[in-house]
């Protein structure tokens, strides 16, 4: 934890500014704090380990459960910056990736809105994506891949995601043959699961690709394996002072998503370090 240290501090510096211009520019709303409250967690935990593991005294039973404590706390807050550090260099490579310009099916995940039907910039921006995809694979090859907009109707929207991109594409100039709609999906998990199924009906074997905003393409991906369906995403751009605060929700969402194996690896870390500090004090 002393050899990461500056590095914690850094980074966490680095999201408090990210998300204080994200608060100027979008309001004042709990997702919008996110980045300043892990921020604040990863230098509490810091000052906390160094402060408490400075003194220990009393009977030997008292400092072997002094040490007990520090190092599961230790080792607890390392495996959370581990994991943190894990899923912000996957997203980065995720985001970066440029696929092969051989697909058959261009999935384009929805998000939400605006009141009147139209595509927000979000959500625009993962269409232009993926036509600009679809543009530069027609040229190099020829080959023209067909649209897949996934997303369902939410209960105060006027139509579904997938129609709204589906009119979108239409007014670009995209053939309607070339569209396949998929408007049940609630989540990016069965925007998967049932883009799969629409896909399968046509061609089980045609090769996928999937356009989203450059932080979710990582989680994404994970998705589309989930529901063994190969798949390889493209990020869409957004504004430099939203990425790094939706970047830590997607590694909120990546932890709770996966409850059962991080249950199980607090379990083994506190048998771990209990056996080996009684060892020590044996």
């Amino acid at each position: 934890m002393l050899w990461s240290s500056p590095f914690l501090l850094v980074f966490s510096i680095a999201l408090c500014v990210s998300n204080i211009s994200l608060i100027r520019h979008e309001g004042r709303r709990l997702v919008n704090i996110l980045g300043i409250i892990l921020s604040f967690l990863l230098v509490a935990g810091l000052v906390l380990l160094f402060t408490f593991d400075r003194y220990a005294s009393g009977s030997a039973l008292q400092v072997m459960l002094h040490d007990l404590a520090a190092n599961l706390f230790a080792a607890v807050y390392l495996y959370f910056e581990c994991m943190l550090i894990g899923a912000i260099v996957a997203d980065v490579i995720a985001a970066r990736y440029e696929p092969e310009p051989d697909k058959d099916f261009l999935i384009i995940l929805g998000c939400g809105f605006r009141k009147d039907g139209t595509p927000s910039p979000l959500l625009r921006g993962r269409l232009d994506r993926a036509m600009r995809f679809a543009e530069k694979q027609e040229a190099a090859t020829g080959k023209a891949p067909i649209f897949v907009t996934s997303g369902g109707q939410g209960p105060d929207e006027v139509c579904s995601e997938s129609a709204c991109m589906k009119r979108y594409l239409l007014e670009q100039g995209i053939p309607e043959e070339r569209i396949l709609e998929e408007d049940r999906s609630t989540d990016t998990f069965e925007n998967m699961k049932y883009s799969k199924a629409q896909i399968w009906k046509v061609n089980p074997q045609g090769k996928v690709a999937f356009a989203t905003t450059n932080y979710h393409v990582f989680r994404s991906g994970l998705y589309a394996r989930r529901v063994k369906m190969r798949a390889v995403g493209m990020g869409a751009p957004t504004k430099w002072y939203f990425w790094p605060n939706a970047s830590v929700r997607e590694f909120v969402g990546l932890l709770t998503e996966h409850r059962g194996k991080q249950i199980l690896i607090f379990g083994s870390l506190i048998l771990c370090y209990t056996v080996l500090t009684l060892l020590a004090y044996r």
